[in-house]
């Protein structure tokens, strides 16, 4: 069962915009990153994957009118939660890679705010929810807000409509968090090792089923190498052609309740503490157990063993309790 976009965007769409569509185009021209320096020796060295001087937590839009987004390829971890009308919102951490375009960028929500400061990262947004523009001083995070204060360190296009069509770079992001002096944060490394459980060579998440109206499901395909990301069963590219995968993907639940807000109507919120799950590497997948406080999150296995993850990106697939979820030998 598709969706078509139209009618996802009708609702959503309008919705978020109120939030976000009186932003004015920040001031600077976008800033790219800096071409190397040619080389002398005539011998080209390999190139080493490049390390920013800190991780920074971006919230990226996920409504059809950003897609296809910028970036996602290259970060380090991302995560997927609900957000108001039934579509979702990624929040992508950048490490280890130099990333030109980064986008598009939307406002952060309350469980953004709470993911990023229990790990201790710079967030980068444009505005938010009125309840997580109130937690980010309570809170310590390290901010970078588009909308107020830090507008140098992104750009708009001119190819899309507001407001798809803000984006930054990890160059921009790395500047900012000099500029501010922020402590640098990184990303803490999950177990390694291989998960022995039951064959899977796909999965669907239905994130929201609205009966004789629209379906949005993602899913997540075993290609031999990697799990390939789907929506609506439709590949996942990047704006630059390159499809989206993850070497782990973790799907836990947690409860969901409203979450009152004078501008964003239908916008969610989520008691993370503690729930179960499931995690997805090399054509495997197995039960987990997780819980999050400070330092983020934990996963186990079934025994409290440390779940073990493989190299390579992570993805964390948050879900409300009695998500339909189905999965395929």
């Amino acid at each position: 069962m598709t969706r078509s976009p139209r009618l996802l965007v009708l609702l959503p769409i309008a919705l978020l915009a109120v939030g976000c569509g009186s932003q004015k185009p920040a001031s600077a021209p976008p800033v790219h990153a800096k071409k190397a320096p040619t080389a002398k020796p005539k011998q080209k060295q390999p190139q080493a994957p490049q390390t920013i001087g800190s991780a920074v937590a971006v919230t990226i839009d996920n409504a059809p009118g950003a897609w296809p987004q910028s970036g996602l390829t290259h970060a380090d971890l991302v995560f997927e939660f609900p957000a108001e009308g039934g579509i979702t919102r990624y929040l992508a951490v950048f490490w280890h890679q130099s990333v030109a375009k980064i986008g598009p960028v939307r406002s952060t929500r309350i469980y953004f705010d709470n993911v990023a400061a229990a790990y201790g990262w710079p967030l980068a947004h444009a505005g938010g929810n009125v309840d997580a523009l109130k937690a980010i001083g309570p809170l310590g995070i390290k901010n970078i807000d588009q909308i107020y204060g830090s507008g140098a360190y992104f750009w708009r296009t001119t190819d899309r409509p507001m407001p798809h069509n803000l984006y930054t770079s990890t160059s921009l992001l790395e500047q900012a968090v000099k500029a501010d002096s922020y402590q640098a944060a990184g990303i803490p490394a999950f177990p390694q090792g291989k998960i022995s459980g039951q064959s899977t060579s796909s999965v669907v998440i239905t994130y929201a089923d609205v009966p004789n109206s629209w379906v949005y499901q993602v899913g997540w395909s075993w290609d031999g190498t990697a799990w390939s990301r789907l929506i609506d069963a439709n590949v996942v590219k990047t704006q630059d052609g390159n499809a989206v995968s993850a070497q782990n993907v973790a799907i836990i639940a947690a409860p969901e309740f409203p979450d009152p807000d004078p501008y964003t109507v239908g916008a969610v919120n989520f008691t993370l503490k503690s729930g179960s799950g499931t995690l997805l590497e090399q054509r495997r997948r197995v039960p987990i157990t997780w819980t999050f406080g400070p330092g983020g999150f934990r996963f186990q296995l079934e025994d409290g063993s440390p779940a073990p993850f493989r190299p390579g990106q992570t993805w964390i697939e948050v879900v409300p309790t009695g998500t339909q979820i189905s999965y395929t030998p």
